[in-house]
């Protein structure tokens, strides 16, 4: 059975960077709307079956009333999301039973989750949340488009997808945990709000990618090496509190209506499979914008990119073989 998942978040888009900064507030109404959008452009295409995540918010009931009589819908059999690990456990079950794409609603900090048990299902992440450098503002009845065509087996993975990289947090020679764009480290002591706002806190940082056109702490990095996401390296920096000797300051919008100046010591490229120690005690690791991982004393902790993250659907491409094919 042919069948698209759907994951959305409706907590994405609502922290505490709209208050120390200008995020915008995308409500759970319009992320209904655009899952609205989502469903007609996956019935359009064929598929048999539409999988979601439960969620405290009722997101997907509009689109479900929409395409009622047109399309099985179902929901995954697990309580109703209101923790991020539930969008991992969710992707997961998808992932168990075949679907052929999901479609993801959030930031990065949502693909992240998600990236977690989606395994080498493709996703198409449609932007809601504060740092979108991972998912696109990509309308809805396109996305839904594209990941039924991956779904039906019209396109294939190899030429409708990129391969996202990764970072992986190792504390004690355990994997603890990992990021799709950006691992933070943070002279903050605790994880308090999560999101990261003040640069002068930062210590040093892991990018897979770094974009002139994204927002975010990635943005610090494409000021020094522009990097795409399926560029076969990433980037180390590291920060210094005070403009000094060698220090290289760059002016990056690194929150919605902050651009903010930030003084580097230190920057280079990183390859896949290189290790690179995390040296700081105590402080935090914040993961896609959000600190997860607390450094404490006598932790051996590094970190190292890996290029078999996600497979992220490109929407124009797959847009362009569906039209030409």
């Amino acid at each position: 059975m042919n069948t698209v998942g759907i994951i959305a978040n409706p907590s994405a888009g609502k922290d505490i960077r709209r208050l120390v900064a200008h995020g915008r507030v995308v409500s759970n109404q319009e992320k209904a709307n655009i899952l609205r959008r989502v469903f007609a452009g996956i019935v359009s295409t064929g598929v048999d079956r539409i999988l979601m995540m439960p969620d405290h918010s009722g997101l997907t009931r509009p689109g479900t009333a929409d395409v009622s009589g047109q399309i099985k819908v179902e929901y995954v059999d697990m309580p109703v999301a209101d923790h991020q690990g539930a969008s991992t456990d969710a992707a997961t079950a998808m992932a168990a039973q075949g679907v052929g794409c999901i479609v993801t609603l959030g930031g990065d900090g949502t693909n992240r989750v998600v990236a977690k048990g989606s395994g080498d299902v493709p996703i198409v992440p449609i932007s809601t949340g504060t740092n979108n450098v991972f998912p696109a503002n990509t309308e809805g009845t396109l996305a839904g488009i594209a990941a039924g065509a991956l779904a039906i087996g019209s396109l294939r993975i190899e030429e409708a997808c990129r391969r996202s990289k990764r970072i992986d947090i190792y504390v004690d020679g355990n994997r603890q945990d990992d990021a799709l764009v950006d691992a933070a480290v943070s002279t903050q002591m605790f994880v308090g709000a999560r999101a990261v706002w003040d640069t002068r806190t930062l210590h040093s940082m892991f990018l897979t990618r770094a974009e002139p056109a994204s927002i975010g702490l990635s943005s610090i990095g494409s000021r020094l090496q522009p990097i795409a996401i399926d560029d076969p390296y990433g980037l180390y920096i590291r920060f210094s509190g005070n403009t000094g000797p060698g220090a290289t300051t760059v002016s990056a919008p690194i929150a919605p209506g902050s651009v903010v100046d930030v003084e580097i010591t230190d920057w280079r490229r990183i390859s896949a499979g290189e290790k690179v120690p995390i040296q700081l005690t105590p402080g935090t690791i914040a993961l896609d914008g959000e600190r997860e991982v607390e450094l404490l004393p006598e932790q051996d902790v590094y970190a190292e990119m890996t290029i078999d993250g996600p497979w992220v659907v490109d929407v124009p491409k797959a847009l362009t073989l569906i039209a030409t094919k």
